[in-house]
């Protein structure tokens, strides 16, 4: 209970303050996948707030979005279907967050156009939502899941995960656990 009363609430209040949008859903483990904004537990991606975002980022000159429902949806299929290594897989979808294209824009007819996935020119215009306790459900592992304290989404995509730590008389080294766990998360932990 510390560490969500004395790290992460008043970490997310924080965020709150920069404009940062909040779902805070306490200390315990969450039972209802809905209130993180997705339809079940093994979804990573917010799918909603990335469909959003693009209709957000990628507009016509009169403000009308211009990316189909279908070319939305292989977009979303290009960011989470990379493979191989955890190191290989990021940077693939880097790669996409820089330069990601389409076949044509169907409404104006140009051919190739490139899409914002994040707008890197106008921050405004991308989606920042920070949630705590997000459980992602991991069927055949050790763990069935895992729950990072408090996950940074930008349009719907995780770009950071934070392990909140509380430096007290049961926690010798908040650094080094929370390091070893995100190790953990990320299959990468070095047995001892």
């Amino acid at each position: 209970m510390s560490e969500y009363s004395f790290v992460e609430q008043p970490f997310l209040d924080q965020l709150a303050a920069l404009g940062w949008d909040i779902i805070d859903q306490g200390s315990g483990i969450p039972s209802d996948p809905s209130v993180s904004l997705r339809e079940d537990f093994r979804q990573w991606v917010l799918k909603g707030e990335l469909f959003k975002a693009l209709d957000e980022t990628n507009q016509l000159d009169d403000g009308s979005p211009w990316l189909t429902d279908k070319q939305k949806e292989e977009i979303y299929d290009d960011l989470t279907r990379q493979s191989g290594n955890l190191i290989e897989a990021n940077q693939a979808v880097q790669e996409l967050l820089y330069k990601y294209t389409v076949d044509e824009n169907e409404v104006t007819g140009e051919k190739s156009p490139d899409i914002n996935i994040i707008d890197f020119k106008k921050p405004e215009k991308n989606r920042f939502v920070a949630i705590n306790q997000f459980r992602i459900d991991t069927p055949g592992r050790v763990k069935l899941m895992i729950i990072p304290d408090i996950v940074l989404f930008v349009n719907g995509l995780p770009l950071v995960v934070i392990e909140a730590k509380d430096g007290n008389a049961f926690t010798a080294n908040p650094m080094n656990e929370a390091r070893t766990q995100l190790w953990r998360y990320s299959n990468q932990r070095v047995e001892t």
